[in-house]
Order: C-alpha cells, then sequence, then structure tokens
C-alpha cells in the first residue's frame, strides 16, 4: 500500500463540482480520497474502479443517517463539503452536523460551496437566507478550525436544463432580463478546481478566507451571439415578462410558486458586472468563459 501524506474527506463530490475536484485531486500521488455517496456504483461509474490500493475510500451514507460518516472521519484532515439538503429548512441543521462531526473528529479545515447570494440583505429572499444560514451554522461552531467559503455564481450547466430546449426548438434563449443585464455565470469546472487548489495548500494560507466566484459575466444577448457563433447558427434572445416567465417556469417546468418566484427574485438581484478579483490567481489559470463553456458542451445543443 502506498504511504499517502493526506487524506482528504469529500460530501457531495459526485457532481458537476465534484467530478473535475475529484479528478484533480486523483493526480496528486501524496492524496487519498474518501468519498461519502448514497451509490457506491455511482462513484465507480464516474470515476472508475481501478485505484491504487488506499488511494480511494467509498462510504455509502446519506445527510439523515450520518453515523457511516461519523464512523470514517476520524484521520482526515480537511473535509470537502457540498450540502444539498431538500427542504431550505434543512440548511442549517444537515451541515452543521457534518462538520461538528468532522471538527471533533480532528478535521481541521473544511471547505464549503455556498453561493453569492448569501451576502444578499437579510431575508430578501429564500435563496440567499438559506446561503446565509449555511454559512452561519458552521461559522458558529465552537472552537472550530479554518473554514473557507466558496461562493460561486450562475452555473454555466444550468443551460442544459433551461436553455437548452428552446435552442433546439426554437433558436433562441428567453428570460425576463433586460437586454444590457449581465448574469454572473462561472463554470462548474472552475469551482471544482479551485476547491482542489484549496485543499491541497497549506491549511494556513487560506484560514477563514470566502471567494466570490463570478467567472464571466454576460448580458443574454452576449451569450446568443456566442451561441450562434459556436453552433453555427443564428441564436436570438426574447425578453419576456413576469407573467410570461412565471408561467413558463410553473406549467412548462413544474416549480413551484415559491421556487419560480425565488428564480425570477434572483434575475434581478444577480447584477454582477466583473469577474471577480484574484480568480486567476486561485485557479491558477484564466476562468473558463461562457463561450468556451458551450465549445465544451456544443452536442448537447445540437
Amino acid at each position: 500500500m502506498m504511504a499517502f501524506e493526506e487524506r482528504i474527506y469529500l460530501v457531495g463530490a459526485t457532481g458537476n463540482i465534484g467530478k473535475p475536484l475529484v479528478q484533480k485531486l486523483l493526480v496528486n500521488p501524496k492524496v487519498a480520497l474518501t468519498l461519502y455517496t448514497r451509490k457506491t456504483s455511482k462513484v465507480q461509474e464516474i470515476f472508475g474502479a481501478e485505484h491504487p490500493e488506499g488511494k480511494v475510500t467509498i462510504v455509502e451514507g446519506d445527510y439523515d443517517n450520518q453515523k457511516p460518516f461519523a464512523d470514517s472521519i476520524a484521520g482526515h484532515r480537511r473535509l470537502f463539503l457540498l450540502a444539498q439538503p431538500p427542504n431550505f429548512t434543512d440548511y442549517q441543521t444537515i451541515p452543521r452536523r457534518f462538520a461538528e462531526t468532522a471538527y471533533g473528529a480532528g478535521v481541521e479545515q473544511i471547505v464549503i460551496i455556498s453561493s453569492t447570494g448569501a451576502p444578499l440583505p437579510w431575508r430578501v429572499n429564500l435563496y440567499g437566507m438559506a446561503s446565509r444560514q449555511f454559512e452561519e451554522a458552521v461559522l458558529n461552531i465552537p472552537n472550530r478550525k479554518a473554514l473557507v467559503t466558496l461562493r460561486p455564481g450562475f452555473f454555466m450547466t444550468n443551460q442544459l436544463w433551461g436553455d437548452l430546449f428552446t435552442i433546439k426548438g426554437a433558436n433562441k434563449i428567453v428570460d425576463m432580463r433586460e437586454e444590457d443585464q449581465t448574469r454572473p455565470w462561472i463554470s462548474p469546472k472552475d469551482i471544482g478546481e479551485l476547491a482542489a487548489n484549496v485543499l491541497q495548500d497549506p491549511i494556513e494560507k487560506h484560514g477563514d478566507a470566502v471567494y466570490e466566484l463570478v467567472g464571466d459575466p454576460r448580458t443574454p444577448l452576449e451569450q446568443a451571439e456566442s451561441l450562434s457563433r459556436v453552433l453555427g447558427k443564428t441564436i436570438t434572445y426574447e425578453k419576456l415578462d413576469e407573467e410570461q416567465t412565471y408561467q413558463m417556469f410553473t406549467q412548462q417546468a413544474g416549480m413551484s410558486h415559491l421556487t419560480a418566484i425565488l428564480r425570477m427574485q434572483l434575475t434581478e438581484l444577480s447584477r454582477h458586472q466583473k469577474s471577480t478579483i484574484g480568480l486567476s490567481v486561485l485557479l491558477g489559470r484564466d476562468p473558463q468563459t461562457l463561450e468556451q463553456w458551450i465549445e465544451e458542451n456544443k452536442a448537447a445543443f445540437l
């Protein structure tokens, strides 16, 4: 068995953020990983089943029964925590239980995924409130160790479930944004790789840092232009009014009233004009642009 210098525990590392995170950590011969998942088969499907002995450990568990996590966290110095509870009311309790257990077992650094909604004014909407409560729940743990908070903006992958259908069906994207209103796009690849960098840096380097992650703010017209260039056909932008947007979310996408209103509010509240200062430093490269992401995922839109 190889001798590893660092053992990193990952909760929520099988999605769009987790895949680039784990892939970057896997190439470090000094790091061993423990992945907490509902299904072992899912981890093996994404990352393969053949790794050096001791390199990857898989623990099956979930949010409700965290005993498998509690039984396996000892011996790890770092924890990556991406919690997506089913209800907004759980954004305090579920992450805090993971974090309290981890710190109590000797974990010295936790990296959490929050959102750009966390610093919004108090109770301005449910999403911002949940993000803030999530951060505060972990931040306020007595005698805790380091806590690094990542606050990503609007995931570029969201285009695959929202814009995809109107692009394929009508060669257009639709939204309620003004033509010159930016959206704070960020590539999940950038989020995952930045998290991997933090988890491999000296713990004291980042301390209790908070990093906003906005990679490439773009207006809907700029998004349509990028789609047109990459796909080789004209994609237009259609601005919807509030009633049309609400109907689209509830009747076509099947969202609840609260979720639909929340999405509409976020459209107005997300007005980042510039990419995050220092993001290229944290990544060690330039952040991925919206057009680069579209190029990588071109096949999905054709």
